[in-house]
C-alpha cells in the first residue's frame, strides 16, 4: 500500500490535461444515449409514419450528436500521432450552422487531420462563432479558420489576450474556447474589412 501511495503521489496531472479527459468522458457518455434516442425516433417513424413532431425530435437529435462531436474534438484530449478522418471533422464543424445563423464551408478539408490540428481548428471556429453573433460564414481549411460578416462583434477582452497567447482575464463557460486555443500554441489573427482569420 505504501508503494501504491508513493506511485500515485508522484504523478501530477496538469489542469488542462485533466479538463480534457473530463471533456472526453462527458462527450463519450452522451453519444450512446443520443444514438438510442435517434434509433427510437426512427422506429416510431416506421411504426406510426412520419410526423412534424417526430421530424422535430429527429432534427434535434442529429444536431445534438454533431455538437457533441464538435465539443469532443475541441475540448477532449488530443493524442499525439492520432489522425481524424476528414468526414468526422466536417460533420463536427457543420453543427455550427444548425441554428441557421451561420453557414460553414469545409470544402478544403479533404484529407485526415492530426488530432491536435482538428482540436485547434474547432476551437478557432468556436471563437469565430462568438464574433459572428449577427450571422455570417465560417470557412475552414487545414491551417486556418475565417469568419466573414458585414457586422463583426469583436470583444477586446477576448481577442487581445488570444493574440498575446494568454487566457482572458475573466474565465466564462461560454468563452472558454479562447483560453483553450491560447493554451494549445500560438495563433496569428488577421483582421480584414469584413472578415477575421485565425491561423493555427
Amino acid at each position: 500500500m505504501e508503494h501504491l501511495q508513493s506511485s500515485i503521489g508522484g504523478r501530477v496531472m496538469a489542469d488542462d490535461d485533466l479538463a480534457a479527459i473530463v471533456g472526453s468522458r462527458l462527450c463519450h457518455d452522451l453519444v450512446s444515449p443520443l444514438g438510442a434516442i435517434g434509433n427510437g425516433v426512427e422506429l416510431l417513424s416506421m411504426i406510426q409514419g412520419a410526423s412534424d413532431e417526430l421530424t422535430l425530435v429527429e432534427d434535434a437529435v442529429r444536431v445534438a450528436q454533431a455538437r457533441v462531436k464538435l465539443f469532443r474534438l475541441a475540448f477532449g484530449r488530443a493524442h499525439e500521432m492520432q489522425d481524424i478522418r476528414a468526414s468526422e471533422v466536417i460533420e463536427a464543424l457543420t453543427s455550427l450552422s444548425s441554428g441557421g445563423r451561420l453557414s460553414v464551408n469545409t470544402a478544403a478539408i479533404t484529407q485526415p487531420l492530426p488530432r491536435i490540428c482538428a482540436k485547434r481548428l474547432t476551437l478557432a471556429a468556436l471563437c469565430l462563432e462568438n464574433a459572428l453573433a449577427y450571422g455570417g460564414e465560417i470557412t475552414v481549411t487545414p491551417d486556418r479558420v475565417t469568419g466573414n460578416s458585414p457586422r463583426l462583434k469583436i470583444d477586446p477582452d477576448l481577442w487581445e489576450p488570444l493574440v498575446a497567447g494568454q487566457s482572458p482575464a475573466e474565465m466564462r463557460s461560454d468563452t472558454v474556447q479562447f483560453a483553450l486555443l491560447a493554451s494549445t500554441g500560438p495563433v496569428t489573427i488577421e483582421d480584414g474589412a469584413e472578415g477575421l482569420t485565425i491561423r493555427v
